[in-house]
């Protein structure tokens, strides 16, 4: 049963977001660049972990966990965790192309292009430690103890992997469903009523994960972020305030909520909290009473009255307001 579904990417919905809103010759332009490429390979080998437990029956009780974030003694993330009489098993993807390669002397991978390129990667033994370590930790301070295994997942079967290290599983997508009937042929440690307090317990203890504001997470000034309305349709920055909406100087196309993705951006990028006066500097707008109509077609919570007003926005808001920015982006262009 999977009890918990693979959750959306903020991060990489906020990372495409701040490389919109950086100049081409910021000098942390290629750095994200690079964090939007690693981030799509591991949300794509975290959606063929996914379909593989999704597309595959097990005959025996379980309980499944996609992206789930826990704090013990530290805080931890966990591509998929798979819950079974047995114990509790920790699934790594690790969607790296190339030939990989476990040097002994060193606690990581090397990775080798067809072209000759050569990149270092941290070995995937020690995200799989850390995680059983805390998870460990979870547990005993629930007074719960269960055994734990680990594997790390590749996504191509084709891929060449030279000198596995002896105490580090690697799998590949289909040879999952084996390696957990090999584990379920061992006595089981759990009964019926451990096994769903404990699935429930992990359920309850999830907190989804808040990579917001991205901006001082990569170290970049608010300051040094494109501000205004951008349009859907050329992607110029800085559309201008028209009755009832926006236009743009540069293709005329008017856009009656273009503010939606300004607002969205603010809120990821440079801060979840928001006045009327940093939505006015932001979206370039001079009119109070406009900014104030544009924050309350957010549908976010505020607080304090009138100067002092802040509007707040949880995770769970961003989610709604990327949704209706989206659906909003679509129709604009006819998706």
């Amino acid at each position: 049963m999977i009890i918990k579904k693979k959750s959306n990417s903020f991060k990489l919905m906020g990372l495409e977001r701040l490389l919109q809103r950086l100049p081409n010759h910021h000098s942390r332009y290629s750095s994200i660049e690079n964090a939007i490429r690693a981030t799509r390979a591991g949300e794509n080998g975290e959606r063929i972990l996914a379909d593989v437990f999704q597309k595959y029956e097990f005959p025996f009780k379980h309980f499944i966990f996609h992206d789930l974030n826990l704090r013990s003694t530290g805080q931890f993330q966990i591509d998929t965790l798979f819950l079974c009489k047995q114990g509790l098993i920790i699934f790594e993807m690790k969607n790296i192309a190339g030939r990989i390669s476990f040097p002994t002397d060193q606690n990581q991978i090397v990775r080798t292009l067809d072209n000759g390129q050569i990149d270092s990667f941290e070995c995937p033994s020690i995200q799989l430690s850390r995680n059983q370590i805390l998870l460990e930790d979870w547990l005993h301070a629930r007074s719960m103890s269960i055994s734990i295994y680990t594997a790390v997942v590749f996504p191509r079967p084709q891929q060449r992997i030279e000198n596995n290290r002896t105490n580090l599983t690697i799998l590949f997508p289909l040879e999952i469903p084996v390696f957990l009937r090999n584990i379920v042929e061992q006595p089981p440690t759990l009964d019926d009523h451990q096994l769903r307090n404990i699935a429930t317990t992990l359920m309850e203890s999830h907190r989804d994960y808040n990579p917001f504001p991205l901006s001082s997470n990569y170290n970049i000034s608010p300051s040094e972020i494109k501000k205004g309305v951008r349009c859907v349709r050329c992607g110029q920055f800085g559309m201008q305030s028209i009755h009832k909406g926006w236009g743009c100087n540069r293709c005329g196309h008017t856009d009656s909520h273009g503010h939606l993705q300004g607002m969205l951006d603010y809120i990821i990028l440079v801060n979840n909290q928001v006045t009327n006066k940093e939505c006015r500097n932001f979206l370039q707008l001079e009119s109070h009473q406009k900014a104030n109509r544009i924050l309350k077609q957010l549908e976010i919570p505020s607080q304090g009255e009138k100067k002092g007003r802040v509007y707040v926005a949880s995770l769970k808001d961003i989610e709604l307001l990327s949704k209706r920015a989206t659906e909003h982006e679509r129709k604009v262009l006819n998706w």
